[in-house]
């Protein structure tokens, strides 16, 4: 096949075409461009996970839930959230269409649950909503990723406390990936217009020359959100509308430098900053109008240095040594200043979280006892720091601040054995976590520590099927906030500390098969299909619990704490299907899931429509691809099904709705277009094609938050 050992399945997510990129970045690895400008079967390379198990394993292998998301897949959306919607288990929408307001969601966790879901980019924790429940965003730039990694379900052995619902791990891209196919340097740009208020531009210079010992990526990005139109009119009359209150504006800069100190030893450090400014509303995702005193100003900051060391020398089979140390800072300063009355109103509000933490592991293979195996030891440290500040008036407020330390440790090990010709492979692995918590000025440290185990395995029946299954156990430990908040933090409660909070505890059972197949119904054709269902509780989770028979608090209405009281049954299962021709493709997945809290019966924390999702890409000529997305949820299974709002019955969603994409991709190959580049592609295409609204099934009927109008958009990109 091409001198390839076996095609790459694009991942489902993508979904939607397969792209020229695909195939120019297979013939970089391959060799020269052949003058078929589309991407066969055999030209597309095999896919893999690692942060599933911490060794390469493919994805039709893998004994549980993964998507890959590459560059491709990335660049058809304007942010990495809206990209991975398309992931099968991730559920997105549900804000009011802000890049700093973003609804995610990964097996019922997400937004306001951020803890019990691990995002990480370079191997660095993002705290989503950075504890204020305020924002929601990844602070991520989708044209800076090599990929974008999407484990879902309990899984612990690689990163720690906090993978129940998933762990969304992304890797930034090098100088290579702005290069043209053959140049040593080089000048990579893009400009992206959306006509629903969107605009973004970068400039990238790389440098990578052929036996030289270094490598260097700068880059800068521009991007702009203003107001944005929303599928259909809210509100009640009078007081009706049909447009986001929004004006965002980013800057995005990024150095990596690359130093080869040995053959097959390499020292790269790398600089991330992204800020945003904005005039907006105080909660970006809830609000859509900003306040008749006038919009909210705010400063989001995300910075991130990483220093990583690989060496893998030859002659050492057991030293494949990666080990990185980190430093981030992130910050969400939000105010207004305004006049009524005669009386001068201010206020200053600033959430920080800085993080410093070191990763090493080393994966090496060998033989023993019949079968092979693949190791990876592995440990991590970072110490956290989480503080709040409010200025009100002019005078300092404790409100909301508690600053706080999280100090966390863990060793992990696993190991991959193949028997049987390689027929079973073995998944065997545990990690044990030491963790800390502690609370300024105040005499509340928490420590504890956890063992995670996690056993799968695969068999491959023959015929291209494997069969799957995974038994996993996760955990999360409390946060400084639910051991020690304390006082009438809100209008409804008055917090009291719990010192003996436990660490909730997921486990998690999986059972599935894959197929591929070659040559089914054509000579060049691919099918590649997998399920999976998943099955399991979470035990001792943490809720917040009033406690009205105390009798009432000095202010506030209830006095509460937060208490290990629920367990919660979570099962579902998730279904892909891809069918590949050399020049087109089809593809399908459905998803459901069902959480319920067992003490109530009800959903928890909300419920999830089941969602289908249907593609087709077909390539126009060897340079041009059109695709066609469609995705539905159907109506969602509710309960509650309503809730009181002073006098008035409110409903949850319970309609099913649809939205259609369409993708178009071009790369001319002949002049006069290289004149515009070594490399053009040109991307355009219709989001929400038929201007249908979208309702997160979380969502009331009444909710302002119904998706994003019909958003058209052209993007170029060139390298020089």
């Amino acid at each position: 096949m091409s001198g390839m050992h076996s095609p790459r399945l694009r991942p489902l997510s993508a979904a939607v075409l397969m792209t020229l990129s695909a195939a120019a970045h297979a013939q970089q690895e391959a060799g020269p461009p052949t003058p078929a400008r589309h991407a066969t079967v055999e030209q597309i390379m095999p896919e893999t996970t690692v942060s599933g198990t911490g060794i390469g394993v493919s994805r039709a292998a893998y004994p549980g839930s993964v998507t890959v998301l590459d560059r491709d897949n990335l660049s058809i959306s304007s942010g990495v959230i809206d990209a991975l919607s398309q992931v099968p288990g991730f559920s997105a929408g549900g804000g009011s269409g802000r890049e700093i307001g973003q609804h995610f969601n990964i097996r019922g966790f997400g937004y306001q649950s951020e803890e019990r879901v691990i995002v990480k980019q370079d191997g660095i924790r993002r705290s989503a909503s950075l504890f204020s429940n305020h924002i929601s965003s990844f602070r991520m730039d989708g044209d800076l990723l090599k990929r974008v990694e999407v484990v879902k379900g309990s899984s612990s052995v690689a990163h720690g406390s906090g993978a129940i619902g998933g762990v969304v791990s992304s890797t930034t891209a090098d100088a290579n990936d702005f290069l043209a196919t053959g140049a040593e340097t080089g000048i990579a740009t893009k400009l992206r217009y959306d006509h629903n208020n969107h605009r973004e531009g970068y400039v990238a210079l790389a440098s990578a020359p052929t036996g030289s010992a270094f490598d260097v990526l700068a880059y800068v990005k521009k991007t702009h959100d203003g107001d944005i139109k929303l599928a259909r009119m809210v509100g009640t009359p009078p007081n009706q509308f049909q447009h986001t209150d929004n004006d965002e504006n980013g800057s995005n800069y990024f150095f990596k430098a690359g130093w080869n100190l040995a053959p097959r030893q390499r020292l790269s450090l790398s600089y991330f900053d992204m800020g945003e400014r904005v005039e907006t509303a105080w909660q970006t995702l809830w609000h859509a109008q900003t306040p008749a005193t006038g919009p909210i100003s705010g400063k989001l900051r995300q910075r991130d240095w990483s220093l990583r060391y690989t060496a893998n020398p030859a002659g050492l089979p057991w030293l494949n040594l990666e080990a990185s140390v980190y430093t981030a800072e992130a910050s969400y300063q939000r105010g207004y200043d305004y006049v009524s009355s005669g009386k001068r109103n201010t206020m200053d509000y600033l959430n920080q979280d800085k993080r410093t933490g070191i990763d090493i592991q080393n994966r090496f293979a060998f033989s023993a006892l019949g079968a092979k195996h693949r190791l990876v030891l592995g440990l991590s440290y970072e110490r956290r720091h989480e503080d709040a500040r409010m200025v009100s008036n002019g005078e300092l407020s404790d409100f909301g601040s508690m600053p706080n330390t999280y100090q966390d440790s863990g060793l992990f090990v696993q190991e991959e054995m193949s028997l049987l010709d390689d027929k079973l492979v073995l998944h065997m692995g545990g990690r044990y976590d030491s963790f800390r918590r502690k609370v300024k000025n105040k005499n509340a440290d928490y420590s504890d520590s956890n063992f995670s185990p996690r056993l799968g395995a695969s068999y491959a029946v023959g015929g291209g099927l494997i069969l799957l299954g995974n038994v996993s156990r996760t955990y999360r430990a409390p946060t400084p906030h639910e051991t020690s908040s304390s006082g009438a933090l809100n209008p409804f409660y008055w917090y009291l500390p719990n010192p003996d909070l436990k660490p909730e505890h997921s486990k998690e059972r999986e059972l599935g098969a894959s197929l591929s197949r070659n040559a089914l119904f054509a000579e060049k054709d691919r099918l590649f299909a997998k399920a999976m269902y998943f099955n399991g509780k979470i035990s001792q989770m943490i809720g917040l619990t009033a406690l009205p028979e105390m009798g009432p608090p000095p202010s506030s209405e209830n006095y509460a704490r937060y208490t290990n009281a629920d367990l919660v049954k979570r099962r579902g299962y998730e279904i892909e299907v891809e069918y590949r021709q050399p020049l087109w493709q089809l593809d399908a997945s459905y998803e459901h899931l069902k959480q319920v809290n067992q003490s109530t019966g009800k959903n928890y924390p909300n419920a999830f429509a089941d969602k289908l999702r249907l593609s087709a890409g077909y390539w126009l000529t060897p340079e041009a691809s059109i695709g066609l997305a469609v995705s539905h949820w159907r109506k969602p299974d509710q309960n509650p099904a309503t809730y009181v709002s002073g006098k008035k019955t409110e409903y949850y969603v319970r309609d099913s709705y649809t939205i259609a994409d369409l993708n178009l991709r071009w790369q001319p190959a002949a002049s006069p277009w290289k004149a515009l580049g070594r490399q053009v592609e040109v991307l355009a295409g219709v989001r929400n094609l038929f201007n249908r609204p979208y309702l997160n099934a979380m969502k009331a009927e009444n909710t302002a938050q119904v998706g994003k109008a019909r958003n058209i958009y052209i993007s170029m990109s060139n390298r020089f």
